[in-house]
């Protein structure tokens, strides 16, 4: 059973997906690409990401897979990348 929570957080979700239109940023979206892939999409290059910038697409391999790269020892690899 949900609880409320659950439910206002299905229902915001809902709102935005209905709402939310996307448009191209004017720079560069970095996106990390997992080796490992779970998923099967039709874009196998930019993962959809291409149309949403004006100034391209940087492709960042990393380690792991969707669902692990967050946690050790997969995190690092990805950790490196976020310093500014």
């Amino acid at each position: 059973m949900l609880s409320e929570n659950d439910i206002k957080i299905g229902e915001i979700y809902d709102f935005a997906y209905r709402n939310y239109k996307m448009t191209p940023y004017d720079g560069v979206i970095d996106l990390y690409k997992v080796k490992t892939r779970l998923y099967f999409l039709d874009d196998l290059e930019f993962l959809g990401w291409k149309p949403y910038t004006t100034q391209g697409v940087a492709i960042h391999e990393i380690a792991g897979d969707h669902k692990n790269i967050f946690i050790s020892p997969f995190d690092k690899e990805f950790g490196r990348y976020c310093r500014v």
